[in-house]
């Protein structure tokens, strides 16, 4: 359109003026306002960039394991975190509302799920990260074990509690309340079967670090006789009763009142079934033992001295005295209840041999190295390998090539089949694995000691096909990954594997130094690296009341590689004869 004569041309506002126009109308007047405003505006900036420069594999500043705080923990540390907690969980067993017995969760054939409670505490979605302080109200806390169970060990396992959970019924007794003869209240007893446990733990929801009650139930029994049936005996209760009892034990007389000798007095029933009177014997023994007490001679201590297994010297102790029980029993027990003999007891005494105490010395020779070890392996159900690598070369070995639950440390062997794989150039470090690398699985294995990638690759390789793999490297048929229940080895298995890393000889080069790597930096070390003094490489392995560690050890004095294998034992236990077998070769 045309521009009339005398008409301006409207100005474009700069855009400099255009901005501050929109900042006006939209923010406060007060200035103290757009302080607040922008203050709040910057926070939540730094904050989101915070957020998104976060990393992946860190845990969240307020996560938590069992109670604790693991915020900015690793991987390996969750990991050490995660499966310590677990070893120290615990079921409590409850019957009729009555505690009745803990466990440990590991004893019933528990394994953790470590990497999936790992994942719950590094779990942190993208698009989380551009909400400003998610960080916060996003960590997780890990507090119900993961876990799952080995149906044979869980099968043992709840056999063995319910036998324990299982009582039989107590029938009604007598005794005397306020001097009268009264018939005390029979008990129920109770019926716990496997399956009912096995159900009850297997749907439990355990406690990381804690204990979880786990309610099993049971069918109660009625005893054979009830209270109100004892009124066939209680004339020859009474009548028993009022028999006076007197002992005479050398210069001394015991005269036991009635509630005493009520208390030697039970319901049973005879061949017919029918109730009848009879002795409690261990009521009566608890009386003897005052008499005893007050009239025997305590018997010595016999001192045997040993060392290295043989007899060096003995002190004799001397033979004490004590009464003939079972005579004085009978005597007794044929007056209250028939009448036979009279009331008066003369005590005859009998000599008690002296208890014998074993003082075993072991010497700083490779003699008393292996008596050490073959003592420690009967008294503890351990299974050793020592085997020094210079100085004096001492061996020393008990129970090394019987086969057990390898618990992780068949992840020795999935590692050497790992190198081999890679050697072959059909795996790389940076291979995609189960939603990282090869190289962060590797380390998952050795270090964290978690399951998932040892068993993809064990999966891939064929389980078989490993035993095949082992089988040629020299291993005994004592190491199998066909096991029903469990990958198997032995303690000299695991010796042969840490000497082949050691020397080159089974895993040398880069691969040695990767692994050494690992069995250097992993967060378990109370075993073996607790109990020596010297550089420590070792793999550890824990599983159910499996607990095992075989090391490649660098002493002040000596190289040497030890394999320890124990069950019902714990890394305290292998750390102290870690120091007493050191003490020995290294004195």
């Amino acid at each position: 359109m045309a521009k009339t004569v005398g008409e301006e041309r409207p100005t474009k506002r700069p855009m400099k003026k255009r901005i501050k126009h929109r900042y006006d109308r939209h923010m406060p007047n007060e200035r103290h306002h757009r302080v607040l405003v922008w203050s709040l505006f910057f926070t939540c900036a730094v904050t989101v960039a915070l957020q998104l420069l976060y990393p992946l594999d860190r845990a969240l500043p307020l996560a938590r394991v069992a109670g604790d705080d693991v915020g900015w923990h690793t991987h390996e540390q969750l990991a050490e975190a995660i499966n310590t907690s677990f070893l120290e969980s615990q079921l409590e067993l409850v019957v009729d509302g009555q505690t009745t017995t803990q466990i440990p969760l590991a004893s019933v054939g528990a394994e953790p799920n470590t990497e999936m409670m790992i994942e719950q505490v590094l779990r942190y979605p993208f698009w989380q990260r551009f909400i400003p302080f998610s960080i916060l109200v996003n960590a997780s806390a890990v507090n119900q074990a993961d876990v799952y169970y080995t149906s044979s060990v869980l099968e043992a396992a709840s056999e063995e509690q319910a036998a324990t959970l299982s009582f039989e019924p107590v029938n009604a007794s007598l005794a005397i309340e306020d001097g009268v003869l009264v018939a005390t209240a029979e008990k129920r007893g109770s019926s716990v079967t496997a399956d009912s446990v096995y159900q009850a733990i297997a749907d439990s929801n355990p406690t990381l670090g804690g204990v979880a009650p786990v309610v099993v139930s049971a069918s109660r029994t009625d005893p054979a006789e009830a209270a109100s049936s004892l009124e066939a005996v209680r004339e020859e209760a009474e009548v028993a009763l009022g028999r006076r009892v007197i002992i005479t034990a050398g210069n001394h007389t015991f005269m036991p009142d009635n509630t005493t000798v009520a208390s030697w007095l039970q319901i049973g029933t005879d061949s017919s079934g029918e109730p009848t009177l009879e002795l409690a014997a261990d009521a009566m023994s608890s009386y003897f033992d005052m008499i005893d007490k007050e009239t025997g001679v305590p018997a010595g201590q016999t001192n045997i001295n040993l060392t290295n297994g043989r007899e060096i010297s003995r002190d004799v102790g001397e033979r004490g005295r004590g009464i003939e029980r079972e005579q004085l029993r009978e005597r007794i027990g044929g007056w209250l209840l028939r009448g036979e003999g009279g009331s008066e007891f003369d005590v005859e005494f009998r000599d008690i041999e002296p208890s014998v105490i074993y003082d075993n010395k072991y010497t700083a020779t490779e003699e008393g190295l292996r008596t050490y070890v073959a003592d420690a392996a009967e008294r503890m159900n351990v299974h050793i390998v020592i085997q020094q690598l210079d100085g004096e070369q001492w061996t020393a070995s008990a129970r090394a090539d019987e086969s057990i639950p390898s618990a992780s440390t068949y992840k020795l062997f999935v590692a050497k089949w790992l190198f081999d794989q890679m050697d072959k150039g059909l795996i790389g470090w940076n291979d995609a694995m189960l939603g990282t690398t090869v190289s962060t699985c590797f380390d998952r294995m050795t270090i964290a000691s978690t399951n998932p990638c040892a068993q993809s690759w064990l999966a891939s390789a064929g389980r078989a096909n490993v035993n095949q793999y082992v089988y040629d490297l020299g291993f005994s048929e004592g190491t199998t990954f066909t096991h029903p229940v469990a990958t198997h080895t032995t303690a000299s298995d695991l010796q042969r594997m840490m000497l082949g890393i050691h020397d080159g000889s089974i895993i040398d080069g880069a691969h040695k130094d990767r692994l050494l790597h690992s069995l250097a930096t992993h967060p378990y070390r109370y075993g073996i690296p607790t109990g020596s003094a010297g550089e420590v490489w070792d793999k550890v392995g824990f599983l159910w009341d499996y607990v095992h560690d075989t090391a490649i050890v660098k002493h002040p004095k000596g190289t040497y590689i030890m394999t320890i294998m124990t069950k019902g034992q714990s890394y305290a236990t292998i750390a102290s004869l870690t120091r007493e077998i050191e003490r020995i070769m290294y004195p």
